[in-house]
């Protein structure tokens, strides 16, 4: 067992202070540890102007991480795949019970051993030190993780720079394919997302058959940006934290405040806040909210242990932890609020309406002599399914069925089928068309993606910055050569 628990020489011990107690002092101490097994006494030093200097840094490094692409990604569609309000209920429960006591826990211990996660283990229980090298595991597999959902946020910030948009409209090729016919099926924005990101086949609802070369670039260029961050050492002021922090909310508000008003959406809030007992007895529901509050707040992944050691003694962490969690549940809240309007959005802008909009349009071109009389639809095209009028487009003669395309508005059937978008995509389709429901898309679609990389980066850097110091404090190799451990 490794015989040092502080970062700080120890005083000398001439007379005792209320930085060192007595022997006798020790026994009855209510800060001393009195477990159940084996463990070694841990004497309270004078903490050095370096931790104290880094105590709202770390504090602040711990809120970004719970406010990542945790709170504004995932939550969001697993609320969204487990029946909304029940789904919250389950994760806020949870979230009392198990992240706020846990946080508080991995707090505690490394503000107490001040020491990395590994060694953490091996002074509590020595036969569990392999605990910390699982914890590590966890961190690698959440930043391969993570690097995919960053990839995909470059290559929308990447496409964010076309005026307009090109999530906006159905592309438009020269020979009407049944790519187009699937795009008008459903909303341009989930189009772009399947069959653009993913360049999945021309069926949307396939599967990803080959390597998509887009994305692998942007994969190389995050782990790229991730390299240098580790290697530069670059240095984010508190302010910058703060920013960073706060941004992401206020655009996911301005998103919520311009959707809220649009007519029709505001229904579909109603499902975040239903409950259903058949979801609330569901195993696998609670087994996800769960996973959720672990992977949201970096729990069992060393980080917080780690950071925490900076820390100085007699921190209220009931209160740090308690603000981290619910800084954590507003931003999941304000996020999915956001979503779910959008699939309010597409409801009432999908189907027979959709057809009905579709079918005055083109009567009005072709009274004004755009279109030939050729694309004049069927009397009663309106009184049937919306499926039936994508029919009479495809049946129409190439010319004019090119040119009907070109003016006709996707009526997004899978939708009206109530098959939603379910999965990772559907935070990024969803926000991709709130930001286009304001003026001025490109400007809004910049910052948001570019806001998605910096949080998806600072939570890679936050779980790099983990494993390469408790590796670096275990290994008197990678303590020599700092850099082996980015690279």
């Amino acid at each position: 067992m490794d015989q040092s628990f502080e970062e700080v020489p120890e005083p000398k011990k001439e007379e005792p202070t209320e930085e060192e107690p007595t022997a006798s002092k020790k026994s009855t101490d209510p800060t001393s540890l009195s477990w159940g097994f084996k463990t070694r006494e841990v004497r309270i030093t004078k903490i050095s102007s370096h931790f104290q200097a880094k105590k709202t840094e770390n504090i602040l490094i711990l809120v970004a991480f719970s406010i990542g692409l945790g709170s504004t990604w995932r939550f969001p569609y697993l609320c969204h795949q487990n029946g909304g309000g029940s789904f919250l209920l389950m994760y806020l429960i949870l979230l009392l019970l198990l992240g706020i006591p846990l946080m508080y826990m991995e707090m505690v211990i490394g503000q107490w051993l001040r020491v990395d996660n590994i060694r953490a283990w091996k002074h509590l229980v020595p036969w569990l030190s392999g605990v910390g090298y699982s914890s590590m595991l966890a961190c690698a597999l959440v930043i391969l993780y993570n690097s995919a959902l960053v990839s995909w946020s470059l290559f929308y910030l990447g496409q964010s720079f076309d005026y307009p948009t090109p999530w906006e409209n159905c592309p438009l090729v020269k020979n009407f394919s049944t790519s187009d016919i699937s795009c008008l099926r459903t909303e341009p924005h989930q189009f772009f997302w399947y069959h653009t990101v993913l360049r999945a086949s021309d069926q949307i609802e396939e599967g990803i058959e080959v390597l998509v070369l887009n994305v692998t670039l942007c994969l190389f260029a995050t782990w790229f940006f991730l390299y240098i961050t580790m290697v530069t050492r670059i240095k984010i002021s508190v302010l910058m934290m703060i920013f960073s922090i706060l941004f992401p909310n206020v655009l996911l508000f301005c998103f919520f405040t311009h959707i809220f008003f649009v007519k029709g959406v505001r229904d579909s809030l109603k499902r975040l806040v239903t409950t259903e007992l058949s979801i609330l007895a569901s195993l696998d529901a609670w087994r996800q909210a769960g996973g959720h509050v672990l992977y949201s707040l970096g729990l069992g992944m060393g980080t917080i242990i780690t950071f925490s050691s900076y820390q100085t003694r007699g921190e209220n962490y009931i209160k740090w932890a308690s603000f981290v969690a619910m800084v954590n549940l507003m931003t999941s809240l304000l996020s999915s609020s956001v979503i779910f309007l959008m699939l309010g959005f597409w409801i009432e802008n999908s189907g027979t309406p959709c057809v009905e909009s579709n079918v005055s349009n083109l009567l009005s071109l072709i009274a004004n002599g755009v279109l030939p009389q050729v694309a004049w639809p069927p009397k009663d095209i309106i009184h049937r399914s919306p499926l039936e009028y994508l029919d009479w487009i495809s049946q129409l003669p190439k010319n004019i069925r090119n040119e009907v395309a070109h003016f006709t508005l996707p009526c997004s059937i899978l939708v009206q089928k109530e098959k939603f978008m379910e999965g990772p995509g559907l935070a990024y389709v969803a926000f991709s068309q709130a930001i286009t429901l304001f003026p001025g898309s490109s400007f809004w679609a910049i910052i948001f993606f570019m806001s998605l990389v910096i949080m998806g980066l600072g939570t890679m850097t936050t779980l790099v910055e983990g494993i390469a110091l408790s590796l670096q404090k275990s290994i008197s190799t990678l303590e020599k050569h700092p850099k082996l451990v980015p690279a």
